[in-house]
């Protein structure tokens, strides 16, 4: 379990984050939503020891604050919101990063994990591909194989690991959306956690078991999505109204992620 407790976080003398408290279990998927500016990234980087904060952060009883960064490394692996490779470095290359620490590093297991996290993220056949010549989808898509890859099993000498994900959709088609996170979900199956920045909803209501909704650097509602998602709890978050469950006026057509199949 990663547990936070009256997390404040203050970028360039502004305070961004105002005492969040929050839990994140093992064994299931907790999003965190909420407009642009809320905090939801802030928060994250703060959890996963990438920013420094005021208030108490743990994964599985550990300050987080007293590991190694090597001790970080094999608990947790963070997905950033975007990630600039100035080097020409091949998708091999990349994922590899991922397996300097820990029980993956070693030789013998490299090229099966290698192979195994860009199938499972459906890259299949583009390890020699160099990384600046693919589209966005596909280079965010060789940034989430490189971060599972570097806790690829979710549980480590009986203590779950985490995936903690910004954004991991924002530059995917639908499949694409979708299968990551059924990744996600066979992640948290399998005894390790998953913590995402999410910004589609419906997503979000479809696969996360708790979900945490800020707004100003607070969280106003947290727990199952479908008691947080009200009409309600939308208006006053994101500043409009909206109906949950509401269907458009006659004639105009749209899709949920929920009607999708292979």
């Amino acid at each position: 379990m990663i547990t936070a407790r009256n997390l404040t976080v203050s970028l360039s003398g502004k305070t961004i984050v105002h005492g969040v408290s929050l839990q994140a279990k093992a064994g299931a998927l907790t999003a965190i939503v909420g407009p642009n500016g809320s905090g939801k990234t802030t928060t994250l980087k703060a959890i996963a020891g990438e920013l420094a904060s005021k208030g108490d952060i743990a994964i599985n009883g550990h300050d987080i604050r007293a590991l190694e960064p090597w001790q970080l490394a094999i608990k947790r692996a963070v997905l950033p919101q975007a990630a600039t490779i100035a080097f020409p470095f091949t998708v091999r290359e990349i994922v590899r990063l991922g397996l300097t620490v820990g029980p993956n590093r070693h030789a013998e297991r490299v090229d099966a994990i290698t192979a195994d996290a860009l199938a499972a993220v459906d890259l299949a056949g583009f390890a020699g591909r160099f990384y600046q010549e693919l589209s966005g989808g596909e280079q965010q898509r060789v940034q989430l194989a490189r971060v599972l890859s570097q806790i690829w099993e979710p549980m480590l000498d009986g203590e779950p690991c985490f995936l903690m994900l910004d954004e991991p959709v924002s530059a995917l088609d639908i499949r694409h959306q979708l299968a990551i996170m059924q990744l996600a979900r066979r992640y948290c199956e399998g005894g390790g956690g998953v913590i995402a920045v999410m910004h589609d909803l419906n997503l979000t209501a479809m696969f996360a078991d708790h979900m945490v909704m800020m707004k100003g650097g607070r969280i106003e509602r947290a727990g199952p999505p479908v008691e947080v998602m009200t009409d309600d709890a939308m208006e006053a978050v994101f500043g409009c109204r909206m109906r949950i469950n509401g269907v458009p006026a006659a004639g105009v057509p749209f899709v949920l992620p929920h009607t999708a199949s292979a």
